[in-house]
C-alpha cells in the first residue's frame, strides 16, 4: 500500500510540475511523460520555464520518487504476506 501511495504522489507533483508545460504545448503529454520515469535536458528546460507559476516545491519534482514507489509496491508483492491470527 506505502508503494502505490508514493507512487500516486510521484503522478502528482510531476503533473503540478508539467501541466502548464503541456497544456501551453512546449512538451507533448508524452514528453512529459518521460519526466515521471526520467531526467533529461528537455526536462530540465521545461522546468525553467515554469519557474514564476509553480510554487518551489513544485520545481524540486525528482523522477526517482516514481522508481522508489515502484520498488516499494514490487517488493511488496514479492514478499510472503504475513497472516494475522
Amino acid at each position: 500500500m506505502l508503494g502505490i501511495g508514493v507512487v500516486v504522489l510521484a503522478v502528482l507533483w510531476w503533473w503540478i510540475t508539467y501541466r502548464d508545460v503541456v497544456g501551453y504545448a512546449y512538451l507533448s503529454t508524452r514528453e512529459a511523460g518521460f519526466c515521471l520515469v526520467g531526467r533529461s535536458d528537455l526536462c530540465d528546460l521545461a522546468r525553467a520555464l515554469c519557474r514564476g507559476t509553480h510554487p518551489a516545491i513544485a520545481l524540486g519534482y525528482w523522477w526517482g520518487t516514481f522508481w522508489i514507489g515502484v520498488a516499494i509496491a514490487s517488493l511488496s508483492l514479492a514478499l510472503p504476506a504475513q497472516r494475522q491470527s
